[in-house]
């Protein structure tokens, strides 16, 4: 047999294993209820049922793993079980002297307190796997089954949430009679369109001519796109594309297209230019009517030349396919920048010739305490780190990583890799130390190549996600051997794709306070280089990291705090080293982070919590997944902004409480009309801690984004004081992507969130409206949740004595989460 057919062979078994393994039947089944928030001080109260469903009586050879939000637990002092934190988000339940063994049937009910506050679906526990007899190399998976989240008490109390009266009063105020939308009204919005007469007919075909062969590249990309909206080449209208001429090129990005009956000719400032033109052209037909288009003369340009958004597929895992098509979201809406976000505390997702470790280790989570041979479960999973099905594993080969790069390139997108120091790197520490013990019985000098640890700290800390080893520690050589390694990987990578790579982000954000305190290495680190604060030993390493990447043609880019609390000799000689600083503090007494980084010369791109941060929950609905530390965010929070006045950016503050725009400004740091030019862009991250499928990637970018898009090309808003100017343009916005966007969206197959309906009662009556026209609201009223087939809102109708009224939106084969009306 030849050693390719016994590669396969044990390929296949290992698959079969970890399919096997996947599905076994646990012994247990496992339900969570929700109790009450405030159930004591500071506390919620849940509880988990534990049901013997093997057939078999159950002794005390199992323990019981789950994920959730890290929270500090307290069970009863006659608890059978103990419920206890193994490491950031990862518990184990394991039977103690109490348990009595469980006959075939039978329950235990473990009740719970929970330090802190419920908030929604999110922070219910997940990623449930059971242990037999300590084999803790077979977890069985456990699908752990929820009560309903059904009353007030068991969330999160706000003013805003989202209930029936609410939502109704707002969706009254999105209704407009200005619904009419023609193939170029597409997002972001043109800035200058002169329709003429006639129209051009695509459907017969189309012969695209290139003006030269220097367009061939973006010829290819078109007949691709045209291809795959079924629109016939080589015959009917001619298509000409190439470069405007020799004095029209201010704007590297702008474009013209002149579309006559018979001929479209579109013309771009440079390739960046005519990309957008091309996008332009392929949205337009995707908003015709049977490939009809409008005559037009078209004008346009972006005002900000930094447009995109940040990906995290370190927390949770986006794989290569996904990646591609994620990319093709971008492109389509001309957002040109993927921060690609691959590093992190939680996981390590791209291969690193040469540092093996980094993937065959810290891409991998599962069942583990001493994470020897991968990480402990984070998030989610079902204990096995093999299971690429599960979001907790995964990498991007290199390969994969060469061809991504020319994917995104082909499609004018440029993708920036953001490598998570000094803080945010527990993944690459503890792949660094396993590294390290192959090595430092044979080869200490190589041991020792990338060490980032000092063994001697015994400093106390915890991090914003509650680690307490996740800090390199900079005064150790291997520390920069890594940085300078996976960059010098990192430009072998976009060498090969026929780039150039000309940034490495390096993150610099929340590195936790008392991180180095009690190291040694630290402290001599300091004495020599005459350093007072831990501030000054995180400036250190931002300069020392800047300057060995510089001879590599490398800029650098970090978060906020990379640029703030400097000297100005310190400004004076790091700016010039950044391509740029994300901001993300907005509101409040640090509103006014941009103007700050902005007139201490650094390049900024706003990534506005409470108006730009992906993650974050479309509202505070109990079952609308997401985040809320920053406030809710949906796709008017988006297009509310005002890039180029940031203290009016946000309506609201991180409560909900609406913020004075008018007198927002008064008191706060100026940007210097010099300084103007150095806020250069928007960027939306997309943290993945909530992430479990792409699915849901899609439903947080889709419509959420929408607003990102129209104010990275379109900084200045179509309103101005005048509030119902205001609101009647949200109105116009609302429509433009219910009955022209998401549409398209759903023939691409992309999927998206759809908004609650409203419901009100009104004198015995319900009323109900939607957020689009056109969608279908089915209701309840004996307190089920509406499905397909229950009865669909027309007119008002009796609710009786009814006292839960439930309904959903049904819309381009989307469904919203249920709107909850308690009737007094």
């Amino acid at each position: 047999m030849t050693k390719i057919n016994l590669l396969r062979l044990l390929i296949a078994a290992i698959t079969l294993n970890i399919v096997a393994a996947s599905h076994a039947q646990a012994p247990i089944a496992v339900r969570w209820d929700m109790g009450h928030n405030e159930a004591q001080k500071g506390c919620y109260s849940s509880k988990f049922v534990i049901k013997n469903v093997s057939g078999k009586v159950l002794g005390a050879n199992w323990q019981f793993y789950f994920n959730q939000f890290t929270r500090p637990v307290t069970t009863p002092q006659d608890c059978p079980v103990d419920v206890e934190l193994l490491s950031t988000t990862y518990y184990r339940v394991t039977p103690n002297a109490r348990y009595r063994s469980l006959a075939p049937g039978d329950s235990l009910v473990v009740d719970m307190l929970m330090r802190g506050t419920y908030v929604n679906v999110c922070y219910s526990p997940m990623g449930g796997h059971v242990v037999l007899d300590g084999d803790m190399a077979h977890p069985v998976a456990v699908h752990i089954a929820y009560g309903e989240l059904r009353n007030p008490g068991q969330w999160i109390a706000r003013n805003d949430y989202p209930d029936g009266n609410r939502v109704y009063a707002f969706n009254e105020t999105l209704k407009t009679s200005n619904d009419k939308f023609n193939c170029w009204d597409i997002f972001p919005s043109i800035k200058h369109v002169k329709f003429l007469k006639g129209t051009c007919d695509l459907g017969g075909g189309v012969t695209v001519v290139a003006a030269s062969s220097r367009v061939a590249d973006e010829k290819h990309f078109l007949l691709g796109e045209l291809k795959a909206r079924g629109v016939k080449t080589g015959r009917g209208v001619t298509i000409k594309i190439g470069y405007l001429g020799a004095g029209t090129q201010s704007n590297p990005e702008r474009y013209t297209i002149a579309v006559g009956s018979k001929e479209v000719k579109v013309l771009g400032a440079s390739r960046d230019g005519l990309l957008n033109g091309l996008k332009t052209l392929v949205a337009a037909i995707d908003h015709s009517s049977g490939l009809r288009l409008l005559n037009a003369a078209i004008d346009d340009e972006p005002a900000m030349h930094y447009r995109g958004l940040m990906l995290d597929i370190s927390r949770n895992f986006t794989t290569y396919g996904n990646l591609l098509r994620f990319i093709d979201i971008l492109s389509y809406y001309k957002l040109n920048v993927l921060q690609l976000h691959f590093a992190d505390d939680e996981a390590w997702r791209l291969e690193i010739p040469g540092l093996p470790e980094l993937t065959s280790i810290a891409s991998r989570r599962g069942c583990t305490i001493n994470e020897d041979k991968f990480l402990a479960q984070i998030f989610d999973g079902n204990g096995n780190p093999d299971d690429l099905t599960q979001s907790a594993n995964g990498y991007i080969t290199r390969s994969q990583m060469v061809d991504l790069l020319k994917y995104a390139h082909a499609r004018g997108v440029r993708v920036v890799p953001e490598v998570e120091t000094p803080g945010h790197a527990r993944a690459a520490i503890v792949a660094m130390k396993a590294r390290y013990n192959k090595y430092k019985d044979t080869d200490m000098a190589e041991a020792l190549r990338y060490k980032l640890w000092d063994e001697a700290d015994s400093s106390d800390f915890v991090s914003a996600q509650d680690y307490n080893d996740n800090v390199l520690n900079v005064a150790q050589d291997g520390v920069y051997n890594f940085i300078t390694k996976v960059a010098a990987e990192l430009q072998s990578m976009y060498r090969d794709a026929g780039l150039t790579l000309d940034m490495i982000h390096l993150g610099g954000d929340e590195v936790a306070s008392g991180a180095w305190d009690k190291s040694p290495a630290i402290a001599r680190l300091m004495q020599a280089q005459g350093l007072a604060t831990a501030h000054q030993v995180h400036e250190y390493f931002i300069e020392r990291a800047a300057r060995l990447l510089q001879p590599m043609g490398l800029k650098i880019g970090g978060w906020q705090e990379v640029g703030l609390d400097h000297s100005d000799d310190y400004n004076a000689r790091m700016a010039p080293r950044f391509g740029y600083v994300n901001a993300w503090s907005t509101v409040g007494r640090r509103a006014d982070i941009p103007y700050k980084l902005a007139n201490a010369g650094y390049p900024t791109v706003l990534s506005n919590v409470t108006n730009f941060y992906i993650d974050m929950a479309y509202n505070w609905h109990q079952y609308e997944k997401g985040l809320h530390w920053g406030g809710a965010v949906d796709e008017y929070a988006s297009w509310s902004a005002q890039p180029l006045d940031v203290y009016r950016t946000a309506r609201s503050d991180y409560d909900g409480n609406p913020i004075d725009l008018k007198h927002a400004a008064q008191g706060k740091v100026a940007l210097r009309p010099e300084k103007a030019g150095n806020i250069i862009g928007i960027i939306g991250p997309l943290w993945a801690e909530t992430i479990r499928d792409f699915d849901q990637v899609q439903s947080y970018v889709l419509p959420k984004a929408l607003g990102l898009v129209q104010r990275a090309w379109n900084p200045q808003p179509e309103w101005n004081d005048d509030e119902s100017t205001y609101v009647a343009a949200r109105a116009r916005y609302n429509a433009q992507i219910g009955l022209s966007e998401l549409p398209v969206l759903a023939k691409q197959g992309r999927n998206f969130h759809l908004g609650q309906p409203g419901i009100t009662v009104d004198g015995g009556m319900l009323h109900a409206n939607c957020q689009y026209p056109g969608e279908t609201v089915r209701y309840t009223l004996d307190g089920s949740d509406p499905t397909a087939s229950s009865p669909v809102w027309t007119v008002p109708v009796p609710v009786g004595n009814a006292t839960l009224v439930k309904a959903k939106s049904f819309y381009l084969g989307k469904e919203s989460v249920c709107t909850y009306l308690w009737v007094k």
